[in-house]
């Protein structure tokens, strides 16, 4: 998942990922650089589950609403590298 980020970090839509335990599945949240673009959480398959927050409205896809309560950050994996 990492090294398309870090081949090309410039037209990366996402400035940061960190991983989550949410549901018992340690998972995969990307922050997104812009206001308006959702942050999708990816599943440990690199497959997308929702986006917790971002949109227009800043709320996500309302796929799972419960993420920032029920979820617990384990660390940071990748941050945009600053030039």
């Amino acid at each position: 998942m990492m090294d398309g980020f870090n081949t090309t970090p410039r037209s990366s839509p996402y400035i940061r990922i960190d991983s989550y335990l949410y549901n018992g599945k340690i998972t995969y949240y990307a922050s997104s650089s812009c206001c308006d673009r959702f942050n999708p959480l990816f599943d440990g398959e690199c497959k997308q589950i929702c986006a917790p927050s971002g949109g227009f409205i800043g709320r996500g896809d309302g796929k799972c609403a419960d993420f920032h309560e029920s979820a617990t950050q384990l660390e940071n994996i990748w941050v945009v590298p600053r030039r």
